[in-house]
Order: structure tokens, then C-alpha cells, then sequence
């Protein structure tokens, strides 16, 4: 079980999930799970306890900056990417002093954002 990784995707928007669903399923050593809303996202984490959790920061609900910190206290050593449309240098700063691995905005760049994913959950500790 050493060799395979879990990553989930938080993300309100079905096309992006679908998208990166797409591209994990063909890593056979990646487990890839999905959620719309930060709550179900926050229950598939305590079941599954992924290496690394992709954030957007604009949902409904529950907002991923509040999902963020919530997830930072359950899984302290869990990897942090967080991918927003939404961009203003006050939410980064914030969102970089709460602990994140990486932080992009959208609309993203594919490859960069896999091979960053790739870095991220080969790393250990």
C-alpha cells in the first residue's frame, strides 16, 4: 500500500473535477477522489486521509479558506494546493499564512499543475 498515493479534489465545479478525474485515472499508483462542497470534501479526508488536497477557494457553503484551516487541524502533515478564480493579494497572503504547498489561479495550466501535484506527494515528510 506504500506505493500508492491519495489525492482529493475539493472543487464546486463539476467540469474541473471531471477534468482532473480524468487526467488521475490514468496514474495507477494514484487513488483520486472528489468532492463539490467542503463538507463532503472534509468527510471523504477523515476516511481516506490523502497525501495531498486540492482546494478551490469560492464554493457554497462552507468556503475553502474555512475548509482549509479546519483540514490543516485534522492533518497536519497532508500537502495543501489551492487553485482559485477568485485573486486578490490579501486572500493569498492569508491563505499562505494558513499553510498551503502551492497556490495557483485559474484558469490553470495543466501541465504544470500535475507535474507540481507529481512533486508534492512523491516528497515525503
Amino acid at each position: 500500500m506504500d506505493d500508492r498515493y491519495k489525492v482529493l479534489m475539493i472543487d464546486d465545479e463539476q467540469d474541473i473535477i471531471n477534468f482532473f478525474a480524468k487526467t488521475f485515472q490514468h496514474f495507477k499508483h494514484i487513488d483520486f477522489f472528489t468532492a463539490l462542497r467542503a463538507g463532503q470534501g472534509i468527510e471523504i479526508a477523515k476516511k481516506e486521509k490523502p497525501q495531498l488536497i486540492l482546494l478551490d477557494l469560492r464554493m457554497p457553503g462552507m468556503n475553502g479558506e474555512e475548509a482549509l484551516r479546519e483540514l490543516k487541524k485534522l492533518f497536519p502533515e497532508t500537502k495543501f494546493m489551492v487553485m482559485t478564480g477568485w485573486e486578490d493579494g490579501a486572500t493569498r497572503e492569508r491563505i499562505e499564512r494558513i499553510g498551503v504547498d502551492a497556490y495557483y489561479t485559474k484558469p490553470i495550466d495543466l501541465e504544470k499543475i500535475v507535474t507540481k501535484i507529481m512533486s508534492l506527494i512523491m516528497l515525503k515528510g
